[in-house]
C-alpha cells in the first residue's frame, strides 16, 4: 500500500471514528472515576512499582501513521518522566520485547535510565520474548536483569547493510542518474557496490557504535570490558546461558522481576503495580495503525 493511500485511508478511517469517540470518552471518564484506567497512581493508593513497556523495533519515533501514540523511544522516554514525577513510584520495571533497534533511538532510552539510577531509583529489567541487540543495551542500563528460559538474548553488536541491485538493473535496463554533491554522498546505493574507502569510513562508524555498546552494557553490569567482550561478537543465546555469561542476573517471569523490584526498594509483598495502560481510543487507533501497517 503505498504512502498516500494508506494516508488517504487513516484519514476516512478517522471522520468514521469521530461518530463513536463520544462513547469512548465516556468509557474512559468511568475507568479513571474506578482507578484502573490510570497509569500513575492517586496519592490515596500508595508508594508502588512503575511498569515502562519498550515493545517492537526501538526508533525515535512509531509509525508515520496518524494512528501512532507514543510509540519509539521518544515515548518510552515520556512514560520514565512520568515516572520520575510521581511521589508514588519507588521502582521501575522495565519489560522489554524488542530484537534492537536503531543506535541513537537506543543510547537515548540507556541514557535515561542511568539518569534514573544514579537517582537510586529502583531499576527492574524483565526479559519477554527477546530482548536482542538494542533490547539488550537497554537491559543493561538497570540494576537487576530478569529473563525466561527462553528469551532470546544478546547479539551485541552493531550492523549496517545495503544490497546492490547493479547486476539486476543492468538486466532489465534500468540506469540511474546520480547527481550529487560530493564523492561519498551517495555511500550504500543500491545501484553500485561500495568502494574500499567507503567500506573503511562505514567501518570506522560501525566500530565506533560497537566500542560505545561495550562501554555501556560494561558499565551498566559493573563489570570490565574484558568480561564482556567475549560473548559481544553478535551471538544470540537463551536466558540460561545468558545467566552463564553474566548478562542476566535471574532467570523468572515478569512477576518475578516486579517482586525484585519491590525488594530492592523495600517495599511489602502487595505494594501496587502501575502498569502502562492504553485508553480504549489509544487501543482501538493502535490497533488501526496495526492494520493499515
Amino acid at each position: 500500500m503505498d504512502r498516500n493511500r494508506k494516508l488517504l485511508i487513516s484519514i476516512l478511517a478517522l471522520l468514521v471514528l469521530s461518530s463513536v469517540i463520544a462513547i469512548v470518552d465516556i468509557s474512559i471518564t468511568m475507568q479513571r472515576r474506578s482507578g484502573t484506567g490510570i497509569s500513575l497512581p492517586g496519592p490515596q493508593v500508595g508508594p508502588g512499582v512503575g511498569i515502562v513497556r519498550v515493545e517492537g523495533p526501538i526508533e525515535m519515533l512509531g509509525s508515520a501513521s496518524p494512528f501512532a501514540m507514543m510509540q519509539g523511544a521518544e515515548g518510552v522516554i515520556t512514560r520514565l518522566d512520568e515516572l520520575e514525577r510521581s511521589d508514588s513510584i519507588r521502582a521501575v520495571v522495565v519489560r522489554i520485547n524488542s530484537p534492537g533497534g536503531s543506535v541513537g533511538a537506543t543510547q537515548e532510552i540507556y541514557r535515561k535510565l542511568w539518569k534514573l539510577r544514579k537517582k537510586n531509583i529502583p531499576l527492574v529489567a524483565s526479559m519477554g520474548e527477546i530482548a536482542a541487540s538494542g533490547g539488550y543495551y537497554v537491559a543493561s542500563a538497570c540494576d537487576y536483569i530478569v529473563a525466561n528460559h527462553g528469551t532470546i538474548t544478546g547479539s551485541i553488536g552493531v550492523i549496517a547493510m545495503s544490497p546492490n541491485l547493479r547486476g539486476l538493473f543492468e538486466k532489465i535496463g534500468i540506469d540511474m542518474n546520480v547527481i550529487k554533491s560530493g564523492r561519498y554522498k551517495d555511500m550504500l546505493s543500491v545501484v553500485r557496490g561500495i568502494s574500499p574507502e567507503e567500506r573503511r569510513l562505514i567501518q570506522e562508524i560501525i566500530d565506533s557504535s560497537y566500542r560505545k555498546f561495550l562501554k555501556d552494557v560494561a558499565l551498566g553490569r559493573s563489570k570490565n570490558e574484558s568480561d564482556i567482550a567475549p560473548v559481544a561478537d553478535g551471538r544470540v543465546m537463551g536466558g540460561e546461558a545468558a545467566m552463564e555469561h553474566g548478562l542476566v542476573d535471574m532467570l523468572g517471569t515478569f512477576e518475578d522481576a516486579i517482586d525484585k523490584a519491590r525488594d530492592l526498594a523495600k517495599l511489602p509483598e502487595d505494594a501496587p503495580v502501575y502498569d502502562q495502560t492504553r485508553s480504549p481510543l489509544e487501543q482501538l487507533f493502535y490497533r488501526m495503525d496495526a492494520l493499515l501497517g
